[in-house]
């Protein structure tokens, strides 16, 4: 009976680094926020449209956290949902690509929409079950080693793989090219799904449902949320949420002003995606060790980085030096690993504060909270992007980052020295 315990995390460790690995390919050369808006622009679609995506994306991300979450808790078998996410979401980037190669220009946008909305709906679900999954199927000491692999081989894999891409295509049209990257992002969702499948999985047992309705539990949630809005932890954990919003969208807009420079091309596709990919490589390990000082450094660094890399955007724009590609990557490679950074000290910032009896409760109101500023920043941020210049975007951007420093400066206090050494010596 022992052994037949263990034997699931021993076999899934290796699955699930070459599962994630493959799911880190797909989602890089298939990126929404990269890929999927160099795309739009190359197609001449509305600038409007393709810096929505963001927004778009978010609420069904938004809409899934609320439908999904008691349906995922009463699954006693995971795996084959996941796998089934991963299949159709390599559908709808197919799609896409489809309605892109065959269709007009109404349809095209139509396939935008609906697709992006499919995927970032499923996107959030599936990540709901791989952490149900893996908590259930992983032993603790093998997660982070996971989590590292996934991305490691994941970031290299994708920049050889486009790297080749880019050698066989590069006499082709631009779109047949940015199609091809799509394509083949979404041939590893495939292969990711098959890998899900070998996976062993622990038996479990399916919860009882509830008889409380959708309408009861949306009340259920904004009472939650009206309690913790008074908890003065809660209130000081969500302004300094809050104030990443714009930090967070650096991504998606430093993408599109990249697109907007050079969508025709032949390595400006690749240049981006290589960057993404690089960028999950270097991330991980730099903030692990920074985040041993303190959270506070990773967050006023991470910030730093996005309001310097803005800054050097606006420059090169102004002075008419936006003919360089390589400067567009290295700015994205920067905003990339800057965000990862910021995600990440944000998580362990919210752990350190939050009382344990509110922490599943509250990770949830701010999840949503957050969400809705990103949708209402993003859409501000589109229609300044449409009406007048995706660089004013990026002003926006930068200062809304230097102000983010001087917020963590006065509201998230720099730990004890004892602590910060101990972070030192164990990281």
């Amino acid at each position: 009976m022992t052994h037949e315990t263990l034997q699931p995390p021993s076999r899934n460790v290796p699955l699930l680094a070459g599962q994630g690995a493959f799911s880190v390919m797909a989602w890089s050369m298939a990126s929404p926020s990269v890929v999927l808006t160099f795309l739009a622009v190359s197609m001449d679609l509305p600038i409007f449209l393709a810096a929505a995506l963001v927004a778009i994306r978010h609420t069904a991300g938004t809409l899934a956290d609320i439908c999904a979450a008691g349906p995922i808790g009463r699954l006693a078998q995971k795996k084959a949902a996941i796998a089934r996410i991963d299949i159709v979401v390599g559908l709808c980037f197919a799609a896409v690509v489809l309605a892109v190669t065959h269709s007009d220009r109404t349809v095209v946008i139509g396939a935008f929409v609906v697709g992006i909305f499919l995927i970032g709906f499923l996107e959030e679900v599936k990540s709901l079950l791989i952490i149900e999954f893996v908590g259930d199927n992983l032993p603790s000491r093998d997660r982070m080693r996971v989590s590292y692999s996934q991305k490691a081989i994941g970031g290299a894999a994708t920049i050889a793989a486009v790297l080749v891409l880019h050698q066989i295509f590069q006499d082709a049209p631009a779109l047949t090219r940015h199609s091809m990257v799509i394509g083949f992002g979404a041939l590893c969702f495939a292969v990711s799904a098959a890998l899900v499948m070998a996976l062993q999985e622990r038996p479990g047992e399916a919860q009882q449902a509830t008889k409380e309705t959708r309408i009861e539990s949306m009340r259920a949630f904004w009472r939650d949320a009206a309690r913790l809005l008074v908890e003065p932890w809660f209130r000081k954990y969500m302004f300094v949420r809050l104030t990443f919003v714009l930090a967070g969208l650096s991504v998606p807009f430093f993408a599109l002003i990249a697109a907007e420079a050079h969508h025709s091309s032949e390595q400006g596709l690749t240049a981006l995606v290589v960057s993404s990919a690089a960028a999950l490589m270097v991330a991980a390990p730099l903030w692990r060790a920074l985040s041993g000082y303190s959270n506070r450094s990773v967050m006023i660094a991470g910030a730093a980085m996005i309001a310097v890399s803005g800054i050097c955007l606006i420059a090169l724009h102004s002075q008419g030096l936006d003919h360089t590609m390589h400067l567009h990557a290295v700015s994205l490679f920067v905003a990339t690993v800057a965000v990862t950074g910021l995600g990440s000290a944000r998580t362990l910032y919210f752990m350190d504060i939050a009382p344990k009896e509110q922490r599943i409760t509250a990770q949830a109101v701010s999840k949503t909270l957050g969400r809705l500023a990103i949708i209402a920043v993003s859409m501000l941020l589109a229609a300044i992007a449409h009406h007048g210049a995706v660089l004013w975007a990026i002003v926006a951007i930068s200062i809304g980052s230097l102000l983010a420093i001087v917020a963590i400066l006065s509201f998230v206090g720099a730990p004890p020295k004892g602590d910060a050494a101990q972070n030192t010596t164990s990281a």
